[in-house]
């Protein structure tokens, strides 16, 4: 994962957001802003103060019955790797107030690579809009790696879309996923991934993933954490393995406590005052925001 590159992209786009209101009104949009900049920082206690002003001038509010249906009638259908160490430990649906859009936040264990960076979570994003009626799937986006991929709804009908998990790191992948290219950033280097000077197949990119992960193995192998967790070494299992995805994960089990489907515009400050109880990623807010 690269969170310098991550960190740089979300700082800017908060920070741009930031200078937008007077030097006299605080808008919500604005605290909620300088709140997401703060918690990349890991300044907690400041960016929870900043997230408590801007809901109290923008409250979100529990789903009714209606919204959480309609929440629950798109949620993602996530399918795993057969030996994935890591479980989905919290799922939350955040629903636009007026966007038609709901932003699924997925909190796994943890991250393979990442036992030292004092987030007791692997956070990742699964977004859907719906159309006007609320039957149909519209468009689909999932967060992998600092990136926004999208899909389309799927022709069968359905209204829960596919969603693979990458083996130990979590990045989401929509059902078309094997037709997808995303540009390798020289911070992926580490992770195995090679520099190209174009678009890299989203195959050959998981294909890089495996050799770094089955061969080195994991980011700091001798860590006491890890050790101490119980977390592989390594892949264990072939290229294909690797990149087959039949393990279901039911994420809606996790959506039925009350309090887990909320309206509202803001999802950072909404997931750390009103629902999540430990330290996480701010992640992108909304697709098209950057």
């Amino acid at each position: 994962m690269s969170l310098k590159s991550e960190w740089l992209v979300l700082a800017t786009t908060v920070l741009v957001a930031a200078g937008s209101g007077s030097s006299q009104t605080r808008y919500p949009d604005e605290l909620h802003a300088e709140g997401v900049a703060a918690h990349l920082e890991r300044r907690l206690s400041e960016a929870s103060a900043l997230y408590d002003e801007a809901l109290a001038l923008e409250s979100p509010r529990v789903a009714t019955p209606r919204e959480s249906t309609l929440a629950r009638r798109f949620a993602p259908r996530l399918f795993t790797t057969a030996t994935e160490p890591f479980a989905l430990r919290d799922a939350v649906a955040i629903i636009h107030p007026t966007a038609r859009t709901i932003a699924y936040h997925l909190f796994w264990a943890d991250d393979i690579d990442f036992p030292d960076d004092n987030d007791p979570c692997d956070h990742e994003v699964v977004w859907i809009r719906h159309s006007p009626d609320g039957q149909r799937l519209e468009h689909i986006w999932t967060y992998f790696h600092g990136r926004l991929l999208m899909d389309g709804p799927r022709r069968n009908g359905t209204t829960r879309p596919i969603i693979n998990v990458q083996w130990g790191k979590h990045g989401s992948l929509p059902e078309n996923w094997r037709a997808q290219e995303i540009i390798p950033e020289t911070t992926e280097v580490a992770d195995g991934i090679p520099t190209a000077t174009g678009p890299l197949p989203l195959p050959a990119y998981l294909g890089s993933s495996y050799r770094k992960l089955s061969t080195t193995g994991r980011r700091l192998p001798h860590s006491p954490l890890a050790r101490r967790l119980g977390w592989p070494g390594r892949f264990e299992g072939s290229e294909g393995e690797f990149m087959t995805f039949s393990t279901p994960v039911d994420l809606l089990p996790l959506m039925a406590p009350s309090g887990s489907v909320i309206v509202s515009r803001f999802n950072s400050g909404t997931l750390n005052r009103w629902i999540i109880p430990y330290n996480f990623r701010p992640k992108t807010e909304w697709p098209g925001e950057r």
